[in-house]
């Protein structure tokens, strides 16, 4: 029976391969928007590939959510990365394979959703099985900075093989994440329990039959607990403010604010370069600061990020320099908040057995916001600006923070059922 901990041999290594898997999904979602200029087709049918996307990443994300508590992440996530490996393969070779081009790009591109909803609920049960309540803010604030990273590091590969054509871009970042595949399925292992070592936050010695039966009391619990219900809500709030800025910062850099079209990618990166720094931050401040009061956190991340934003509607027009700083509070503020409702506080809401469900969940409702986002993003602009879309920012803003307040107070517990 395991007695011990995890060493931290092992614990390093599930920490690198779950961060590396996630950063690396991002090359086989972002590759799209790199090509979208070199695939030769009409605007209307490029956003309705992407819609199709953010549709089945919604739904995958309740799929997913429930299936990696059942099948366990290392299941989950490398058939979740082969399928999206192979998915791209397709979508390359479509112009040449069938008649129907755009009606199978829109199907891959939903297929491509639908795996990719893999990666956060199989990864938070991974990371929630193997690093204990008691560090999880401060380990998921470093881990968080993988999806930013991830964003980062896939615009520019997919920048740089497209030297060679949009096609290279599909079969390099193809090879890419099936090798990291490969390497999860061979180097991952569930939970301590499984190499020796004793699982952090659960009763040792427990059988199969046991733990079944545990995440099947969990599930319903969960289903009737508030807090699964503000938190998704909250997303929500977050979700449809970071897909606007990911889908359109640089074109209302370019088109809006007269940056040239590189330039305006470069300044748009500060976005993104905020929240590393940040994601860090938060999860630093809840768990050393407030007594792992990570949900009071978040709830403060949301209130300052309404105030970034007014700064960055007031000052973000006048110089590339005020730009890029309250871009990086608005990127900063977002992203502390969002890896702190959709990570840690998900996985403590989940705990052990039920932390995939909890994560898949809430990302799901979150995932509602990005489609909403990709429907009327465009129209509040037409009606009223974009200055219309920022002040829709802004109610996000209040709309992720109001649902938390009455939770601020709870810290989770160091057992199978966290709160």
């Amino acid at each position: 029976m395991p007695s011990n901990a995890p060493p931290l041999r092992w614990t390093s290594r599930i920490f690198a391969l779950s961060w590396l898997s996630y950063f690396s999904y991002y090359f086989t979602r972002k590759n799209f928007s790199a090509v979208k200029s070199s695939i030769g087709l009409a605007e209307v049918w490029l956003k309705w590939i992407d819609f199709a996307y953010l549709l089945g990443y919604c739904v995958g994300q309740f799929i997913a959510g429930a299936l990696g508590d059942v099948v366990g992440p290392r299941l989950l996530v490398t058939a979740g990365m082969l399928g999206t490996t192979v998915i791209t393969v397709v979508f390359a070779t479509t112009d040449s394979i069938t008649a129907s081009v755009v009606t199978t790009y829109i199907v891959c591109s939903a297929l491509n959703g639908l795996v990719q909803a893999t990666g956060w609920p199989g990864n938070g049960k991974l990371m929630a099985t193997w690093f204990p309540a008691a560090t999880r803010g401060e380990v998921m604030g470093y881990w968080g900075t993988c999806y930013q990273l991830g964003g980062l590091a896939a615009t520019a590969v997919a920048g740089w093989l497209l030297n060679w054509g949009w096609h290279v871009v599909y079969y390099g970042v193809a090879v890419w994440v099936g090798g990291v595949a490969i390497a999860y399925w061979v180097a991952v292992r569930d939970r301590p329990s499984e190499v020796g070592f004793e699982d952090p936050d659960s009763e040792p010695g427990l059988s199969a039959e046991e733990l079944v039966a545990l995440r099947r009391a969990q599930w319903p619990r969960l289903l009737r607990t508030p807090l699964l219900y503000a938190l998704g809500f909250s997303y929500f709030g977050l979700k449809l403010m970071r897909y606007g800025f990911l889908f359109w910062l640089p074109y209302y850099l370019n088109v809006s604010l007269g940056y040239g079209k590189s330039e305006a990618a470069y300044v748009s990166v500060a976005f993104e370069l905020g929240g590393v720094v940040f994601v860090v931050i938060a999860g630093l401040i809840a768990d050393r600061l407030l007594g792992k009061r990570r949900i009071l956190v978040a709830a403060a991340c949301s209130a300052l990020l309404f105030f970034a934003l007014l700064l960055y509607r007031e000052f973000g027009a006048q110089s590339a320099a005020l730009n890029i700083a309250t871009l990086m509070l608005v990127g900063g503020f977002l992203f502390g908040a969002d890896t702190l409702v959709s990570g840690a506080a998900s996985q403590d809401l989940g705990g052990p057995h039920a932390a995939s469900l909890a994560c898949g969940l809430i990302n799901g409702i979150g995932s509602v916001g990005a489609v909403v986002q990709s429907l009327t993003l465009l129209a509040i602009k037409n009606a009223w600006g974009w200055d219309g879309v920022f002040v829709l920012f802004q109610g996000m803003a209040v709309l992720a923070c109001l649902p938390l307040l009455p939770f601020v107070k709870i810290r989770p517990r160091t057992t199978a059922s966290v709160f």
